[in-house]
């Protein structure tokens, strides 16, 4: 009260917009989503499909869940993946604190890698703890791998007497390596032994992951790589090794190694750097080279020359390569696996210009293309990681399989800054099955190039794919021409590639063929910041396909998203895909025949478009987009603010719309589920001054009639809630004024997270 008058009355709180919607359409939150029974004839049911994620089920019920599950993923990148806490040493802990072992890479592995696709871990530690010997480290440390991997040096007795070898005369392998040790600076000895030891106990969790995996059956699974990717997704092909191999594969002793192996090498790389900055620069200068055959494979510690072809070769076996000076090229396989060996780490503490194929080479043409050994950053029936510091450029070539692929396996490639290029065929550039691939840059304007498809977060059977970039413009780009990429996809007239690109998760839909289904993965496109560029052909950006969850998020920066078909925030039979940008002006732009976008649903998908903040936005589109349900769908579209334009041809639904079909309102004789389920497609724009156009045959533009600025359109209201009738079929558009109060006016589900800055 003021002056004696009366107390001024509580301002209420704006009304959450999509409570509201649904009100207005005679649904409840609590009926979204699906929850699908085993009795409904002709459902793929869950029970029935294997390999489906622990979370999909859950979300597929909850769709509202889908902002949460998305940003949390994008916070944990936001917070790990920056150059200052890749490389900062721990701080030595306070008297009765807790000690900060500074685990970012572990956590990061926790996090993209394992959490969501098969549980056990909670980011607690990577539990390394090498007990390096006290004289000589990293000679003892060579002795035991060769000792673990059943090849010492000292050979046993026989029948009373040793065996004779050069040991004698001290000319034996063991005095061999120890002479090279000694050519290393002794300040780097105990670090570089640290990193084998730990290596060591990673290989150890590796193989017992993959104990029941015998030699036969992993060159098996590797002459079946080739066609893998291609063959999924329609079931045109069919390999049983992944049927037969997958149950026997124990996940978490084998994610175990892997994590060990990403927190070794990072752990490396701090102690490693200290080490090498504090030399003096007559020892930086000083080149030397140490290399030690195994049965794991090769270890090699190396410094100079730069040029690689005035070099001795690398072995095309690596076990470990630490790389302290610069290098212009790599062009053996690197930080791969293979059916022989199950780890392959690489550090590169310098600059190297290139890794990978020199740019002549056509990586759609190169040897091995078509299958074969994977070239960097591949953990198939395995780990591979490579861990690029510093903030040197450099450019990274593979053909299939690499830059951040796994299966039954991780395979990583993280790169702390530079202005870096990543060119790919086919599957990597963070593609995963039944295993996680993971791409980490965290700093840069970096490009990324994909001749075919399969990759820029590709999640295929039982796998997440994640690529995820920290900061920078950067520019990612997947082939749409079907004439240079294949993949010719019929809904664009075959001219227009099916790329499965840029957060996508993909299942193996055999319900046409033999049957064999697979639920989909999850891939995700992590950028946190920056004015980015996205373009890609079919199936891209924020898409899900049978089972699988595709994520793109972008934390902030004005960006452009060019693609065409069953793209941006869409899906098909029975998936999750979502869009979602925190903020900028942004355009979402669709060509050639530009449609099944911006939070569209085919055939039981729960679809996504959300763009927060008050940027100005535009919409391209000609058919069938933007907040659109089909076949018993749920298509959300929902743009916070700005001054925003939309676009659509005329007559094409869209803007918030359901379909109708027969099958909505009267049971089928032997197919009833799209009778019970519902469909909800929603359109909210929640500020600014917006502008809705739609284009006629001749090209020019016009106001549409229904939608505009302060506009309700396109209401379908639920026709009957009688518990044995048929499921809504309901719509709704909402264009609104921005609500200026603390209270925001935003869905719940948004409010309760701080806008990104």
């Amino acid at each position: 009260p003021t002056g004696g008058g009366a107390e001024a009355p509580a301002r209420q709180p704006a009304a959450d917009p999509f409570l509201a919607a649904l009100a207005r359409m005679g649904v409840t939150l609590s009926e979204l989503g699906y929850r699908p029974l085993a009795s409904w004839p002709r459902y793929p049911h869950p029970a029935t499909t294997p390999y489906l994620l622990p979370f999909f089920n859950d979300l597929f019920a909850r769709p509202t869940d889908t902002y949460e599950f998305t940003r949390t993923l994008g916070n944990g990148v936001r917070k790990w993946l920056t150059p200052e806490r890749l490389a900062r040493r721990p701080e030595p802990p306070k008297a009765g604190a807790r000690r900060d072992r500074g685990e970012t890479l572990f956590r990061l592995g926790v996090l993209l890698g394992t959490e969501r696709r098969i549980g056990g871990f909670r980011g607690y530690s990577a539990n390394l703890d090498p007990q390096p010997a006290a004289a000589a480290p990293l000679l003892h440390a060579l002795e035991t791998l060769r000792e673990r991997s059943a090849a010492p040096w000292r050979r046993p007795m026989a029948f009373g007497d040793a065996y004779a070898d050069d040991a004698a005369t001290g000319g034996g392998p063991r005095e061999a390596v120890a002479a090279q040790c000694a050519t290393l600076p002794e300040a780097l000895r105990l670090p570089l032994a640290r990193l084998l030891l730990n290596a060591i106990q990673a290989h150890e969790w590796v193989e017992r992951g993959l104990a029941a995996v015998g030699p036969e059956e992993r060159r098996e699974l590797f002459a079946a790589l080739p066609t893998l990717s291609e063959e999924s997704s329609d079931g045109t092909g069919y390999a049983s090794i992944f049927d037969r191999i997958a149950p026997r594969v124990d996940q978490l002793s084998l994610s175990y190694g892997c994590l060990k192996a990403m927190q070794a090498l990072q752990d490396a790389r701090r102690e490693l750097g200290a080490a090498w900055s504090g030399l003096p620069d007559a020892e930086r200068r000083r080149e030397f080279r140490l290399e030690m055959e195994s049965p794991w494979g090769s270890v090699c510690f190396l410094h100079g020359p730069r040029r690689a072809r005035a070099a001795e070769p690398l072995p095309n076996d690596l076990l470990l390569l630490v790389l302290f000076g610069p290098r212009d090229a790599i062009d053996v396989p690197l930080a791969a696996t293979s059916a022989e060996r199950s780890l392959s780490l690489a550090l590169l503490l310098d600059r190297v210009e290139r890794v990978g194929p020199p740019p002549e080479v056509d990586l759609q043409q190169a040897p091995g293309a078509a299958g074969g050994r994977p070239q960097a950053a591949s953990g198939i029936l395995g780990c591979g990681v490579l861990y690029s510091a510093g903030s040197h450029a450099t450019d990274y070539r593979a053909s299939r399989w690499g830059l951040g692929a796994g299966l039954f396996g991780m395979g990583v490639l993280l790169d702390e800054g530079g202005d870096d290029r990543y060119e790919l065929a086919a599957a990597g550039e963070g593609a995963g099955y039944w295993g996680a691939g993971l791409l980490l840059d965290a700093a840069g304007d970096d490009h990324y190039r994909l001749l075919e498809g399969d990759g820029q977060g590709y999640g295929g059977a039982a796998g997440i794919g994640i690529l995820a970039d920290r900061s920078g413009n950067d520019d990612y780009y997947a082939e749409p021409d079907a004439a240079r990429a294949g993949r010719a996809d019929y809904h664009s007239k075959k001219e227009i590639a099916a790329n499965s690109a840029q957060g996508v998760g993909s299942g193996r839909r055999g319900d046409g063929s033999d049957g064999h289904c697979w639920g989909g993965g999850l891939g995700a496109l992590l950028d946190c910041a920056g004015d980015d560029h996205y373009r890609a052909g079919n199936f891209s950006q924020g898409l899900g396909y049978w089972y699988g969850t595709g994520l793109l998020w972008d934390g902030a920066g004005d960006d452009t998203y060019r693609s065409v078909y069953f793209t941006q925030g869409s899906g098909a039979h029975f998936a999750i895909g979502a869009l979602i940008d925190e903020g900028g002006d942004d355009r979402h732009l669709l060509d050639h025949n530009a449609g099944a976008a911006f939070g569209f649903g085919w055939d039981v998908v729960n679809a996504w478009l959300i763009d927060r903040g008050n940027g100005n936005d535009e919409y391209d589109a000609k058919m069938i987009s933007t907040g659109l349900a089909e076949v018993r769908s749920n298509a959300f579209f929902i743009d916070e603010g700005g001054d925003d334009t939309y676009w659509l041809d005329a007559g094409q639904p869209g803007w918030g719309d359901v379909d109708e079909r027969e099958s909505y309102t009267r049971p089928g004789g032997s197919t009833t589920f799209p009778y019970h389920l519902g469909q909800v497609g929603l359109f909210l724009d929640l500020g600014g001054h917006d502008r809705y156009w739609r284009r006629d045959d001749d090209g020019k533009a016009h106001a549409d009639r229904s939608a505009g600025d302060n506009r309700q359109w396109n209401l379908r209201r639920r026709a009957s809630a009688a518990p044995w009738g048929p499921g809504p079929n309901v719509a709704l558009g909402i264009d609104r004024p921005a609500v200026t109060d603390s209270s925001g006016g935003l869905p719940g589900f948004l409010q309760m997270w701080e806008e990104e800055k």
